[in-house]
């Protein structure tokens, strides 16, 4: 998902910002995002049949495919505000039911008999407008009139018009089918491939079928007055339709040309696209201001630029085929959907345009936003607010971007890494946990002081970079001084830090591990330094000052990489520091060196 604030080429995302989350009201009263939960059965399929016209749900017949992972006397299904007309088995056989539970997590509990790894049908029947309550984020199911109709359940509102085990993690693993009637001279869009469709006077029913396993909050489908723009994506022996639909008569008509190259460029790192034998579509059918990746067909506010375009693809890899087990893991889908924007920009732009686009859409407008020390990516607290926020969009990708460089810049350990991740849970979900596992096992490199310091702990370094220089006769040296003074709420981070040298002509680039509160570097060079870079091509999500700073050379007791620096005058006796011109003799751990101060 993405929420947008303007409505341009590149939009921003203004998570905290956006119109949509002012004065709204959530259906849901959430201490704490639910863990991952083995239930007593496994839903396996959601077959949804609806009429709408009059501005209602004239009938609707839901039905839910569930499997016994034992034996169980009870089955309960999320299900907000919705009062059932009906439920039935199978073989048409009503079903006695009832609610338990608070408004916001009203359970309908069916007491019902099956015996371990057996299937059942259960069909739920009922009519009128969804529940209203549901009308604050995501939305559930939206009618306004006949002419303008659309689902968006992120993170809980399939609940609000279908009886579901509403998780993240219950996948229906068969998929989700739809037979939708409504107004003949409308159009209808769901997940999965159109099948068929039949016109009955004025209604017309158009039957879809989805074949992948799929979370409760990507089931959409949408009604609107549309047209569409098509290509074909041509893949080594893949060949697959893509579509944008439009509002009809908008003159959107070349809206999603660049999406088979974004499919390309995705594939190439990630692996093929997820649902290759189905398709892919994006749909203008939402109310402006946001966008969300449900699955095979994403949905927009309006005609948003490619960054758009490419976040909400990017999630059929990651948030689709691999979803987040938790909305605690929530920035395992939008830090890799905001990283994924990276990509396209590098695909198309190279390294600079890749490099640019962190610095302003990730880096500037993270530190815009941010507060210290904010909050963690992973789990970064209860409210709607937290979940998506700039901690797991902009710092999720910003986490994505420095492991990719503390893997040495190499690119093809960083994406085998993510195949990786993607191979172990395609099609399922995952957690943080596993996530870090995967890279760790792949790598086979100790990371865990990476993601423990930036994924399960909040804040952000804060240097306090000094220098100076010093010529030695024919040799200068550079001393430089980095401090950590980020408050203590925050850890004392462990990073490689690049550092960009100027002479009067031409630069070279040192690395120097960093990991204490101060600490101090010395080198020697052949030319004279005249400033320094810090970290120039922002691969550290970081705040620094830098500034030059002479008393260095006279610091007493001065602690620089490999030991303990001892000064000593002419006649061998030590001192605490140079004390002005003349000859001196340092003493870094083993090596001793001839200083003359000029």
């Amino acid at each position: 998902m993405i929420i947008l604030f303007a409505q341009f080429e590149e939009p921003d995302v203004r998570i905290l910002e956006s119109e949509r989350f002012k004065g709204l009201y959530y259906h849901y009263d959430i201490l704490s995002w639910p863990d991952v939960e083995t239930t007593s059965y496994d839903i396996r399929k959601y077959h949804i049949k609806m009429t709408i016209y009059g501005g209602q749900i004239q009938n609707a017949e839901i039905g839910i495919k569930v499997k016994a992972r034992e034996n169980l006397d009870t089955i309960k299904l999320n299900l907000v505000d919705i009062v059932l007309d009906s439920l039935k088995d199978g073989n048409g056989n009503t079903l006695y039911h009832f609610y338990s539970g608070s408004s916001s997590n009203r359970l309908l509990v069916i007491p019902y008999n099956l015996s371990a790894n057996d299937t059942a049908w259960l069909w739920a029947y009922y009519h009128g407008l969804p529940a209203t309550s549901c009308s604050g984020f995501g939305g559930g199911l939206t009618i306004r009139g006949d002419t303008f109709v659309y689902a968006d359940n992120e993170p809980y509102n399939l609940r609000c018009w279908v009886p579901s085990w509403d998780q993240p993690y219950e996948k229906a693993e068969e998929g989700v089918e739809f037979e939708i009637s409504a107004r003949a001279d409308m159009e209808v869009v769901a997940n999965g491939v159109l099948l068929d469709t039949q016109t009955v006077g004025s209604l017309k029913r158009w039957h879809y079928r989805h074949n992948y396993p799929i979370a409760p909050y990507l089931i959409t489908f949408a009604i609107r007055n549309l047209q569409y723009n098509s290509w074909t994506w041509n893949y080594g022996p893949i060949t697959m339709p893509v579509r944008a639909y439009i509002p009809y008569g908008s003159g959107y008509t070349t809206w999603g040309s660049n999406l088979t190259q974004m499919l390309t460029a995705f594939s190439n790192r990630y692996g093929i696209y997820p649902f290759y034998t189905e398709k892919y579509e994006q749909s203008i059918v939402l109310p402006g201001g946001w966008a969300m990746e449900d699955q095979t067909n994403s949905f927009f506010g309006g005609a948003y630029g490619n960054s758009t375009q490419a976040h909400e693809l990017a999630h059929h890899w990651w948030g689709n085929m691999v979803t987040c087990g938790t909305f605690k893991d929530i920035w395992l889908n939008e830090g890799f959907a905001t990283y994924s924007e990276l990509i396209w920009k590098e695909d198309s732009g190279g390294f600079t345009a890749y490099k640019n686009y962190y610095i302003t859409r990730v880096e500037n407008y993270f530190f815009s936003y941010a507060s210290f020390p904010g909050l963690p990516v992973y789990n970064p607290g209860p409210s709607i607010y937290d979940i998506f926020s700039i901690y797991t969009y902009q710092k999720g990708a910003a986490v994505l971007h420095m492991l990719r460089y503390i893997l040495n810049k190499d690119t093809s350990l960083f994406f085998g890494a993510l195949r990786h991740y993607r191979l172990n849970h395609e099609y399922s979900y995952a957690t943080t946990a596993e996530f870090i596992n995967d890279v760790i096992t792949y790598t086979g490199m100790d990371l865990t002081w990476f993601f423990d310091q930036w994924v399960y702990q909040p804040g952000w370094p804060i240097y306090d970079v000094r220098w100076a220089k010093n010529n030695l006769g024919g040799i200068w040296r550079l001393y430089i001084r980095i401090a950590q003074v980020q408050p203590s709420s925050a850890p004392i981070y462990k990073m490689p830090l690049e550092i960009k040298v100027n002479f009067p002509s031409g630069d070279t680039l040192i690395t120097v591990w960093d990991s204490l509160a101060v600490q101090n570097f010395i080198f020697d060079l052949s030319r004279e330094p005249v400033s320094i870079v810090f970290d120039p091509d922002s691969w550290v999500l970081e705040q620094h000052t830098v500034s030059y700073d002479p008393s260095l050379l006279a610091r007493q007791s001065s602690e620089f990489e490999g030991g303990k620096v001892e000064i000593y005058d002419v006649s061998g006796r030590r001192v605490g520091g140079f004390q002005g011109r003349g000859v001196y003799f340092v003493k870094d751990g083993k090596t001793l060196r001839k200083v003359i101060r000029r």
